[in-house]
């Protein structure tokens, strides 16, 4: 099934070359037109990111999991340790994109 997103639910980083947005945001438009009910259905499937103002389109395929370990420090001496999940895509010619899902 062809997933179809708006460039315009996506962050674009120029010196990254690398488009990011959070999996909760993101809405798919299906083949028929219609809508999914599902933020971001695809999952590890390929997906199309759409310039509807240009008419030009990526696909982007699957490449890896990236799970990043942050520590956020506080003025009293205490800590907080999380982890962002993301699902990392690239198009054919090199562009990549990373999609947030935790």
């Amino acid at each position: 099934m062809d997933y179809k997103y708006d460039i315009r639910n996506f962050f674009w980083n120029k010196e990254l070359n690398t488009f990011f947005a959070q999996g909760w945001d993101l809405v798919a438009e299906l083949p028929d037109g219609s809508i999914h009910p599902e933020a971001f259905p695809n999952g590890k499937e390929e997906f199309y990111i759409h310039n509807y103002q240009t008419g030009g389109f990526r696909r982007f395929r699957f490449v890896d999991t990236l799970i990043e370990h942050y520590v956020d420090t506080y003025e009293d001496g205490s800590f907080s340790e999380f982890e962002v999940n993301s699902l990392l895509f690239e198009s054919e010619d090199g562009i990549k994109c990373n999609i947030i899902i935790s």
